[in-house]
């Protein structure tokens, strides 16, 4: 009867509800059920899967007294931000963020590597509009120094990401690229004591634009210290409008996006869902930020706004498609190439230096940031090489 309770509250605990916990443990909703009724006991390997969904120790399902466990994440996609009710692969991402964020801090500091000289430089402070311009400045200028031995490569929003990741890696903090259930989270920002600042982008079913969007304001949440969950898509409070005006301002510097506004035909200039195509196109943010951008710089009013709004939603799913792929895809090519952009260059930067220094090994890697052996050479050389020209 003790593990029946304890299943039950944990669960319950992680804001779980029954049927996605039973999918992700492969065991039948209507025999989890019984385990927390107490009517029937696990196996051994069913409470490892369980543990696991759960993201705990397997022998905590087993001890006598509940776990005192910590609150989730906030989620800042509600009105008033509160603990997160994500799915448990959605959990996996942040527990696994949480594992690497701790490693690659305690490497970093055993083997006191420091952020590069140039990082005193960079223009922090409130993500306000302003901030955002002079950071943007920043890094441009931070880029055109480095473009060359960054040897990226892709289509511009691709390169630019990766430049991105790397300029904020550079200076400490990990950017993670992976797959995550859409429905819960565009993207988060983590930060712990004793752990590496830690962003992390979803990469499953958003375009590229939409990708490059959210890890800039995913940086805004950096700048404001507040860890938790977000969806540029969803400005339901202050935090999140703030973030995405940062976010625009960045991608999109007023004078440069009027610039390019200015250099369209007038006919094209007449025709709202032209503009939008055509202004997107040359620009780094997606269509939907665009038609938002032309608002708030006064090319469109909110009439025109809410005609394109009304026919995009109403696009064929094969006709959106165009603009799906991965933000990151300059760096997945080879096996190790993709690892990197899952894991950041900053952990297998941190574990090259480890293994030098004597400090891990190969299996320490594999458990610490989950990065095989059979890939660690190559992703050590790879994210070394890039490192090394970032920090310079």
């Amino acid at each position: 009867m003790a593990v029946a309770r304890v299943l039950k509250q944990v669960r319950e605990n992680r804001h779980f509800d029954l049927p996605s916990v039973a999918r992700a443990a492969h065991i039948s909703p209507a025999r989890l059920e019984e385990f927390e009724q107490g009517e029937r006991s696990p196996s051994y390997k069913q409470l490892e899967r369980l543990a696991e969904v759960y993201g705990l120790p397997d022998y905590v399902l087993s001890a006598p007294t509940l776990p005192n466990l910590p609150e989730t994440i906030i989620d800042y996609r509600r009105r008033i931000p509160k603990p997160a009710r994500l799915s448990p692969e959605g959990m996996q991402r942040i527990w696994a963020a949480e594992q690497a964020a701790s490693f690659t801090n305690q490497l970093l500091a055993a083997i006191k590597i420091q952020p590069p000289t140039w990082s005193n430089a960079v223009p922090t402070g409130k993500p306000t509009t302003k901030t955002a311009l002079s950071l943007r400045k920043y890094f441009d200028d931070w880029l055109v120094r480095r473009r060359a031995g960054l040897a990226l490569s892709g289509t511009p929003e691709q390169t630019f990401f990766a430049a991105l990741r790397i300029f904020l890696e550079a200076q400490g903090t990990l950017v993670r690229v992976n797959d995550a259930p859409a429905d819960d989270f565009l993207g988060f920002f983590l930060k712990y004591e004793h752990s590496t600042p830690t962003i992390f982008v979803n990469r499953r079913t958003s375009a590229p634009k939409a990708q490059l969007f959210t890890i800039v304001h995913e940086i805004a949440h950096r700048m404001l210290d507040v860890s938790g969950v977000s969806d540029p898509f969803q400005l339901n409070n202050d935090v999140e409008r703030t973030c995405n005006k940062f976010a625009a301002e960045f991608l999109a510097p007023e004078e440069y996006f009027r610039a390019i506004v200015e250099r369209q035909s007038r006919s094209a200039r007449s025709n709202v869902f032209i503009l939008v195509d055509a202004v997107s196109q040359q620009s780094l943010v997606s269509k939907h930020a665009t038609a938002i951008r032309l608002l708030e710089t006064e090319y469109l009013d909110q009439r025109q706004l809410g005609a394109w709004t009304k026919a995009r939603a109403t696009m064929q799913r094969k006709d959106m498609k165009q603009e799906e792929s991965d933000a990151s895809g300059e760096t997945f090519g080879q096996p190790h190439a993709k690892r990197i952009g899952e894991l950041g260059y900053l952990a297998i930067f941190a574990a090259k230096a480890g293994v030098d220094a004597k400090f891990i090994d190969q299996v320490d890697i594999t458990s610490g940031i989950s990065l095989s052996r059979t890939l660690q050479e190559k992703a050590f050389s790879l994210a070394t090489r890039r490192m090394v020209v970032a920090r310079s």
